[in-house]
């Protein structure tokens, strides 16, 4: 439920944030400063981590699932 926000509304957000980033800034996302479960954590990893194979970024912590699945924060590196 995104705390009242929409799922792509959000990801929107994500995205833009990302956008914004010089080359090489890190950003970490965080389930607090998203005020979101983890379950909503988990869709937004699994967005984050296929917009990262189309090269505009890079996940510093990226796992395997299973640990994935336990994470609550990732970091965002600008390529």
């Amino acid at each position: 439920a995104f705390s009242g926000i929409n799922k792509m509304d959000l990801l929107n957000q994500i995205s833009n944030q990302i956008e914004q980033l010089n080359s090489g800034e890190k950003w970490t996302v965080s389930v607090q400063d998203l005020l979101i479960s983890r379950a909503d954590f988990q869709s937004v990893s699994v967005f984050l981590s296929r917009e990262s194979e189309k090269g505009l970024f890079s996940l510093s912590d990226l796992g395997t699932i299973k640990a994935r699945f336990d994470q609550t924060s990732l970091t965002i590196i600008k390529n």
